[in-house]
């Protein structure tokens, strides 16, 4: 079931599973190593992009928030959560 998480740098982030991403038409592949994201994966708005645990934990690491960002990265949360029920 998806979920709303929070992160070290002010991200949206929602937790999704492979059910959730049907929902929106995805097929639980995550988008930076093409592997499936296993039972859990991340839908980080700002990049409209989902990750497994693994690429989502590398990228949160080295990725910097630019607030000039939030306006689009709103848009995408907002659209998600209304699609995932939240």
């Amino acid at each position: 079931m998806a979920q709303i998480i929070e992160n070290k740098k002010g991200f949206r982030v929602i937790q999704v599973t492979l059910s959730d991403c049907i929902k929106w038409g995805g097929l639980g592949i995550c988008d930076w190593c093409n592997e499936c994201i296993g039972s859990t994966g991340y839908y980080v708005a700002v990049l409209n992009s989902v990750m497994c645990d693994k690429c989502y934990n590398d990228w949160c690491e080295r990725a910097t928030y630019y607030p000039e960002d939030s306006r689009v990265e709103e848009k995408y949360f907002n659209y998600m959560k209304s699609v995932l029920n939240l």
